[in-house]
């Protein structure tokens, strides 16, 4: 079995990026009616890859803001603007849970669980 500081440092051997990736984690939708500006706040909770949560939220847009304007009690008109906000990877918790997963399946396999 190998020890978590030598997995956790041949991990970072592969990758020179190590924390210093990010990922889109948020879009914010701004959709007007007649008189306001409204801003509506779409989460990446299954952290989708950029480029497909991005295509994602273009395509459901407007859906989502007449959505809102249902729930805000006015008339959707149209999309003002789609941004996103990004955060960085935490690649030490990552590798934290695949390692946990892992030392629990070798664990599992010694024992015949």
């Amino acid at each position: 079995m190998v020890s978590y500081g030598m997995a956790k440092a041949r991990a970072k051997a592969w990758r020179t990026d190590w924390n210093e990736r990010t990922e889109i984690t948020k879009a914010i939708i701004t959709w007007v009616d007649s008189e306001y500006e409204y801003e509506l706040e779409i989460e990446n909770d299954d952290h989708m890859d950029d480029e497909d949560f991005k295509d994602w939220v273009k395509k459901n847009a407007e859906e989502f803001a007449k959505e809102d304007a249902e729930e805000n009690g006015t008339t959707f008109e149209e999309i003002d603007s789609i941004e996103y906000e990004e955060d960085y990877i935490d690649d030490d918790a990552l590798f934290e849970g695949e390692y946990t997963a892992w030392a629990e399946f070798e664990w599992e396999c010694e024992t015949g669980r």
